[in-house]
């Protein structure tokens, strides 16, 4: 367990999340002239195969997931998050980070945890929406916004979660 502590590289804290996620891989072609397929309804989102995944935790810039698909380091991604009580995703686009094989657990065998550095949610920057908010003593972000609405309501889940309804 230090070994584990020793490696942490952790810049902002990590909430835990349950979300269904769904990621395409943005595939980057060298050539002379740059471009990617896209979707006909979505003019400005890529075509290419969706997988499935589910959220493990977020944080201020970052996401991680587990699914079925192993990524590359570096590797650009679009992603759709469906949180339990919405209908509508959230879209996101960000960087693997790292991509390693999940925990040993027979459930998970063969599966991936993935670890995301978010650039945009719905098209606005990450890292210029990061602040800290003296009042309540906490470093929020879009990305903590748009999965849990706010800091305040985060904050009463975890004071009280069995009263919780959210």
């Amino acid at each position: 367990m230090e070994d584990y502590k020793k490696k942490e590289r952790r810049k902002y804290e990590r909430y835990e999340t349950d979300a269904k996620v769904y990621f395409r891989v943005i595939y980057e072609i060298e050539t002379k002239v740059e471009f990617q397929i896209l979707d006909k309804e979505k003019k400005d989102r890529p075509l290419s195969e969706k997988y499935p995944a589910m959220s493990r935790n977020v944080s201020v810039e970052g996401l991680c997931f587990i699914s079925d698909k192993k990524l590359e380091k570096g590797d650009m991604l679009y992603l759709e998050v469906y949180l339990p009580s919405e209908k509508s995703p959230i879209y996101m686009k960000g960087k693997v980070r790292w991509s390693q094989s999940a925990s040993l657990k027979q459930r998970e065998k063969n599966k991936f945890d993935t670890g995301v550095k978010l650039i945009s949610v719905e098209d606005k920057s990450v890292l210029s929406s990061i602040y800290y908010d003296e009042a309540n003593k906490v470093v929020w972000s879009i990305v903590l916004d748009s999965v849990f609405g706010n800091f305040r309501k985060l904050a009463q889940k975890k004071a009280h979660p069995r009263n919780s309804t959210d």
